[in-house]
């Protein structure tokens, strides 16, 4: 019978966005507070019209009920367009694509930028301070060259110096120096220094010394070179000023931001606050000295280079000390000085860093055009993916309205094809599944009552058992029915056998077997006396009816108490585990054999070995299936036989149903709420003095 599906309760009309919006401000606390917070700040910015305003605390309190106010509108109004216009999974889909696909280049384009600009701009940085260093090792040669062979008379000394520095005046024409033997001037041209400091030790000194103030305006930063022989020491100085840089940008190809000329004061003095006829003016003030930098406005970026400038009164050698030299520079010139030059004459007037400037350009358009079919070819995929799942969209909600026969039409063979086709097929199959829930219903019970039976099968409460053994068992299926079997049968009143069995499989047809077997066994282990012919004879028999599909597994033993020993062997089934009570150790029982049903021939009984062990007081032996090894968490962790040995070697005193309650309660504390998935069974024995035995 197909149950009738009701239909949903129709919704009720919003009410209009005016009244919503009446009963939010007046008809709740917050948004009371919120019409006082806002009369507040309506009240604060009029009497700030006159001068006034509202109490300081108030006028805090209202501003921050009005911040919160506006986060939390925001949010709404985050939450109401993600509800309005990203509901549909075609506009989420499309957007994450766009994201997905744009926002990675972007963000990769511009941070290959910055770096490509920041790692030229340190290399232009690294040219200028090398120029500026190298321009000071000259000066200090040149001085060197000069003092070399100098006449000893200062009058021919300073005859001579000119001409022996016409080498650095040609190349500065700005050059100063100043000669000095014993500490006293013997010669000197423009603003070189006129003694040595007293940090001075020689016999060298090159780099790019700060300029200090002196005079009416303060002196700028010069290139020094410095040679001492004996007592005679030689001062070289290039002024860096704009003739100096000229020439770095010859050599660099960096123009630097020189300072200007009438802008420089002194502390007391007010700078020249003129603009500059074009391009860039930057003021600088240090130590009370303000210094304009300025600059043609030309294509090129900026960057700062730190040379390191020596103070000439202290010694002290700072990077960071001075102001740092700001220049510009072309990255397409920084290219080509580092790049070889040009290229050979057929190939034309082109330099080789033009031509590979040329090829990325290339590369770059293919690119640009590759990434960009890329791109549609996305947009269009994706395009068709949101069609299907929107008509999926619709389909669920007809299935909702209790429409079972509504079909999803299928426009393409791909994986939204083929789940618009399950649908189909569930949709259609639902009417099935309702009608065949009775029928479950139904055989919920006759299941109820065949596990009923099939318990009865089983040993009851008490089990037979021999004087000087207990024998403790259980079974718990983890269906309404299971394929787990075991026995405890009387052979004679110093014999018994005692056998575990596996049935594959779980459910009606794995019991249907465990009852065949039982009937199997408790025939055959009246004619057979050896455990591996009673398995060879069951196998023979089950191998002719079983389902190829089927087979059991299962372990005999007949215990016989007169010898004191019991002999068993194994179909395949789990190990057995013996605990030595001598030795409080346990050990695994595992003689090879092959399942029951696997081969109907000569193989089985090949395979199949006999073992015997011996019975001392105090021994446990413990017979199970693998639904008791196997037992699993949450966790998908498996219970183990390694848990099940060290069970077993802490029992020292515990009697077989002790054993066995305390294997069950480690079982169930270890599965926790998982399910079972297979049967549970166990057959506990344990030898005792036969004088204790009631």
């Amino acid at each position: 019978m197909v149950r009738p599906v009701l239909p949903a309760t129709p919704a009720l009309p919003a009410p209009p966005l005016k009244a919503r919006l009446r009963h939010s401000l007046t008809g709740t606390w917050r948004g009371r507070i919120l019409l006082g917070a806002l009369a507040v700040w309506l009240l604060d910015a009029l009497l700030g019209l006159v001068g006034l305003g509202a109490p300081a605390p108030l006028s805090v309190l209202a501003h921050l009920v009005l911040g919160i106010a506006a986060l939390w509108g925001l949010w709404r109004g985050l939450r109401w367009v993600s509800a309005r216009f990203l509901w549909r999974i075609r506009t989420k889909l499309l957007l994450s694509y766009l994201f997905v696909a744009l926002v990675p280049v972007v963000l990769l384009s511009l941070f290959l930028s910055i770096g490509a600009v920041l790692f030229m701009g340190l290399v232009a940085s690294h040219m200028v301070t090398e120029d500026i260093d190298r321009e000071a090792e000259i000066l200090r040669a040149n001085a060197r060259s000069a003092l070399a062979g100098l006449p000893a008379s200062d009058e021919a000394a300073a005859a001579v110096l000119p001409e022996r520095l016409a080498p650095a005046g040609a190349r500065h024409p700005e050059v100063s120096w100043t000669l000095l033997r014993k500490g006293r001037v013997v010669a000197a041209s423009g603003d070189a220094p006129r003694a040595l400091p007293a940090w001075w030790v020689g016999p060298g000194f090159a780099g790019l010394v700060r300029g200090a103030p002196g005079g009416e305006t303060s002196k700028g930063d010069v290139v020094r070179g410095v040679w001492g022989r004996e007592e005679t020491a030689l001062i070289v100085d290039v002024p860096a000023d704009e003739r100096f840089f000229a020439e770095l940008e010859r050599r660099t190809g960096a123009r630097p931001f020189t300072p200007g000329t009438g802008s420089t004061t002194g502390t007391a003095g007010e700078p020249d606050t003129s603009p500059p006829e074009s391009g860039i003016e930057i003021v600088i003030r240090d130590e009370g000295q303000t210094a304009t930098t300025s600059m043609a406005s030309s294509s090129g970026l900026a960057f700062v280079a730190f040379p390191a400038r020596t103070d000439w009164e202290t010694g002290e050698t700072r990077v960071f000390g001075g102001r740092p030299l700001t220049f510009q520079y072309q990255p397409l010139d920084l290219v080509r000085r580092l790049s070889p030059g040009l290229l050979p004459r057929e190939a034309g007037p082109r330099t080789l860093p033009d031509l590979l400037l040329f090829a990325l350009g290339i590369v770059g358009l293919v690119f640009l055009v590759m990434y960009g079919v890329a791109l549609m070819l996305g947009l269009m995929l994706a395009r068709s993916i949101t069609r299907g799942v929107h008509e999926l969209s619709l389909g669920t909600q007809r299935l909702r309205q209790g429409d079972f026969d509504h079909t999803i039409r299928i426009r393409s063979r791909d994986q939204l094809g083929d789940l618009a086709e399950s649908f189909n097929l569930m949709s259609s199959g639902i009417r099935d599944l309702m009608r065949e829930q009775a029928e479950k219903e139904r055989l919920e019970e006759e299941l109820r009552i065949a596990r009923e039976i099939q318990m009865s099968l089983l040993p009851g409460g008490t089990l037979s058992t021999l004087p000087g053994m207990r024998v403790a068992a259980l079974c718990i299926p983890a269906t309404e029915v299971g394929g787990d079997y075991y026995d405890v049968l009387p052979l004679s009143d110093t014999r018994m056998g005692v056998l575990v069995a596996d049935v594959s499989g779980k459910g009606t047809s794995a019991a249907l077997y465990m009852a065949e077997l039982k009937g199997l066994v408790l025939s055959l282990s009246r004619i057979y006396d050896s455990p591996a012919r009673l398995l060879v004879e069951a196998n023979r028999i089950l191998a002719e009816s079983m389902d190829s599909r089927t087979f059991v597994t299962m372990t005999y033993a007949i215990v016989d108490i007169a010898e004191r020993r019991m002999r068993f062997a194994r179909a395949g089934h789990n190990p057995l585990i013996h605990l030595e009570a001598r030795t409080g150790k346990t050990r695994v029982l595992t003689p090879p054999g092959l399942g029951l049903g696997l081969d109907p021939g000569d193989a089985f009984e090949r395979i199949l070995e006999e073992e015997e062990v011996p019975l001392d007081p105090g021994d446990f032996f413990l017979f199970f299936t693998d639904g008791l090894s196997e037992a699993m968490n949450e966790g998908a962790e498996l219970f183990g036989e390694g848990r099940l040995r060290r069970i077993l070697e802490e029992s020292e005193g515990l009697t077989s149903e002790q054993l066995r309650a305390r294997i069950v309660e480690e079982v169930e504390r270890f599965v926790g709420d998982a399910a079972p998935h297979d049967d549970l069974t166990m057959v506990v024995l344990k030898v005792v003095e036969e004088e204790s035995a009631p």
